[in-house]
C-alpha cells in the first residue's frame, strides 16, 4: 500500500502542503523555552515536529524551510547522520521531483530549518534541489556570514554544510523584507528569534495562511506570548514580533501554520491568544 499524500491546505487558487522531515520529536521544556513574567513553563514534555511547507501555485513551486536533513553530524541525538529521506520523499508523494521546487526560502539559518538545503554528492555536499533559487533575508545572511567567521562550528555546524556550499555555488541569494514569492506570496521581516527571521503571507483566493517560521514553538506560548525559545538572539524583539504576527494572524482571521506544530486558527484575548487548531 502507497504511503498517503502529506497533509495539505486548499487556500483557493494556492496549496500549502506540509512535508515531514521528522515527525514526532520529544523537547524536555527547560531544553526550549524560556518561561518570562507569571508563566512556569508547560510542565510536560513539548512534542515538536520538523519539516519545511511546500507551495504551489499555477505557476511555481515554493518551499519554505527545509528541515534537518540526512547524513549530518550534529550533536543532538535525533538528528545525528539520519538516513530517513523523509522530506524529499513527502515531496516526491505529492507527485513532484525535486527538480520541480523552483524556490527555497528559509525563514532563518538555524539547522532544523537549512538540512535538505543540500545532499551528499559522494565527494562534496550539493544542492538538494537543483533547479532551485535559494532564498533568505539579508540580514540573516549577514548575520550568519558574520557567525559562521567568528566559528566554523556554528549552529551545529549546519552552516558549514547547508548553507556554504550553497554560496560558493552562487545558489543563495538576498531577498528584502516586502519580497514577493509570486503574486501572493510575500516575505515579511520579523526579527529577534534570528537578526533575519522571517515569515511568510500566502493570500489564498478563500483564506490567507501566515507560515511563522520559528516565531512560536509551542503552543503554551499563545497563552504566554512574552515566553521565548532559548535559541532566540534578541528575547525582546523575538516576543514583540510574535505578539504582533499573532495579533495580524488573528485580526485577519488568517491560519497560522507554524514550523513545529499543526496548523490553525489564532483569537486574541486579553493581549494573550487562544489557539483552535485545524484538522492537518
Amino acid at each position: 500500500m502507497s504511503a498517503a499524500p502529506p497533509p495539505s491546505l486548499d487556500l483557493g487558487g494556492i496549496a500549502v502542503t506540509w512535508l515531514a522531515d521528522i515527525p514526532s520529536m520529544d523537547f524536555a521544556p527547560d531544553d526550549l523555552l524560556v518561561p518570562e513574567g507569571d508563566d512556569r513553563g508547560p510542565g510536560a514534555d513539548l512534542d515538536l515536529t520538523f519539516g519545511g511547507y511546500l507551495i504551489t501555485t499555477g505557476t511555481g513551486t515554493v518551499l519554505v524551510d527545509t528541515g534537518v536533513g540526512d547524513g549530518k553530524a550534529r550533536s543532538r541525538p535525533g538528528w545525528n547522520r539520519r538516513s530517513d529521506g523523509a522530506l524529499p520523499a513527502a515531496l516526491e508523494r505529492t507527485g513532484r521531483a525535486l527538480a520541480d521546487v523552483g524556490t527555497v526560502f528559509l525563514t532563518h539559518l538555524h539547522a532544523d530549518h537549512v538540512g535538505w538545503n543540500t545532499s551528499w554528492g559522494g565527494d562534496a555536499w550539493v544542492p538538494t534541489f537543483p533547479e532551485a533559487t535559494y532564498l533568505a533575508l539579508a540580514d540573516e545572511l549577514d548575520w550568519g556570514r558574520g557567525e559562521y567567521a567568528r566559528d566554523h562550528g556554528f549552529m551545529y555546524g549546519s552552516y558549514a554544510d547547508s548553507v556554504v556550499p550553497l554560496i560558493e555555488r552562487g545558489r543563495l541569494e538576498a531577498a528584502e523584507d516586502g519580497s514577493r514569492l509570486g503574486d501572493r506570496i510575500e516575505v515579511r521581516a520579523v526579527p529577534g528569534h534570528t537578526p533575519g527571521s522571517a515569515a511568510v503571507i500566502v493570500r489564498g483566493s478563500r483564506e490567507t495562511a501566515v507560515l511563522s517560521g520559528d516565531l512560536i514553538h509551542h503552543p503554551h506560548q499563545f497563552a504566554h506570548p512574552m515566553t521565548c525559545s532559548r535559541f532566540c538572539v534578541d528575547r525582546a524583539a523575538s516576543a514583540k514580533a510574535r505578539h504582533t504576527l499573532l495579533d495580524w494572524t488573528a485580526r485577519h482571521g488568517a491560519v497560522l501554520m507554524p514550523a513545529h506544530f499543526g496548523w490553525g486558527r489564532v483569537e486574541a484575548a486579553n493581549g494573550r491568544f487562544r489557539f483552535q487548531p485545524l484538522p492537518r
